[in-house]
């Protein structure tokens, strides 16, 4: 990825940063972090095993022991790619090209665009069996309203039908399918002598993204199983948050309140930065569980909070690698 790409994506996130920090108030993030008291340590801190296990899920999909990359290296591409997925605006898909392009140099265009869009659709995968094994917990062990029940077998029915298209798409692979799709839409008809010259490197693509699911099934089932523990950890933050305010709550309510407020986030995934929907997402869920809409804006503020110094550290080694790759130039010269 060149010098000057990852300069203007660094302003522009940074550019973004800063709005997004001055619109939600510099007092605001304080006064929070205060009201938190030492519990906003754990709070940051288990993201970074959050990350940490995103990106050794990603390092298995690559497979590292070809040594062509290192695993720090995926561990700060994975940040950034977040923090990029973060404020990029409506689909918070921003950080996939960047990952693409922060991997060519190193793996070449068809393994970096494969081994993307395989994280990509292994996390959305943990995501729906995250939101699906959340619903069957709460259906067992906590008290549901008849709406609730109505809503969670819907809901239950739903992901049941994705989690099987997902895992066909790995079997059967799902750029061949999006070019057959995309050349039999009229509008788009015309473009189809431009895209028939890049079928071959299509085909190749899927290939690598069938033969990751029957060839290396251990690899596929390591990554799935990491990202969707990575969810589990990450649920732990509201019970941190909720802990800093002296509120006893279980760990499996903080697996429902994670999952419950990430599935109103994904529905409305329109909402440019995610403006409303988490703090109202955690509402309804918090709700639910009959406490206030005061704690539920609270916890809100917490995660943007959280999300910011994430962000800031996602921005900053975007820079970083930068730097070390011109590093890297200088010693190879000399």
């Amino acid at each position: 990825m060149n010098r000057s790409l990852k300069t203007i994506l660094f302003v522009i996130g940074i550019a973004i940063f800063a709005f997004l920090v001055f619109n939600f108030g510099i007092g605001n993030i304080l006064l929070n972090i205060q009201k938190t008291g030492w519990w906003v340590l754990p709070i940051i801190g288990i993201w970074g095993i959050v990350y940490l296990m995103n990106a050794w899920a990603w390092y298995f999909i690559i497979d590292g022991k070809n040594k062509k990359i290192t695993f720090p290296k995926i561990f700060s591409i994975t940040l950034s790619g977040f923090a990029i997925n973060y404020i990029t605006p409506v689909i918070n898909l921003g950080g996939e090209p960047y990952r693409i392009l922060a991997l060519k140099d190193s793996l070449g265009l068809n393994v970096s665009v494969s081994s993307t869009i395989l994280y990509t659709m292994i996390h959305f995968l943990s995501h729906f069996i995250f939101w699906l094994s959340a619903i069957i917990l709460m259906s067992i062990f906590l008290p549901l309203s008849a709406a609730l029940k109505i809503i969670f077998s819907i809901t239950s029915v739903v992901l049941v039908i994705t989690i099987s298209f997902f895992i066909s798409r790995h079997k059967k692979g799902v750029l061949i399918s999006l070019y057959k799709l995309f050349t039999k839409i009229p509008f788009l008809k015309k473009y189809k002598a431009k895209i028939s010259t890049k079928e071959e490197r299509i085909v190749q693509i899927d290939k690598e993204i069938t033969d990751f699911y029957y060839k290396r099934q251990r690899s596929f089932y390591s990554a799935l199983l990491l990202d969707y523990s990575a969810r589990l950890v990450a649920s732990i933050e509201f019970y941190f948050i909720l802990r800093s305010i002296g509120i006893d709550i279980s760990i499996l309510e903080s697996v429902y309140i994670s999952a419950g407020s990430s599935l109103i986030m994904n529905i409305l995934f329109f909402m440019p930065f995610e403006l409303g929907t988490r703090e109202g997402g955690i509402m309804l869920v918090m709700n639910s569980l009959k406490y206030t809409a005061g704690i539920g804006v609270y916890v809100g503020l917490v995660n943007r909070v959280r999300e910011f110094f994430w962000i800031l550290i996602g921005l900053l080694l975007l820079q970083l690698q930068k730097s070390k790759i011109e590093q890297e130039k200088v010693v190879n010269v000399l």
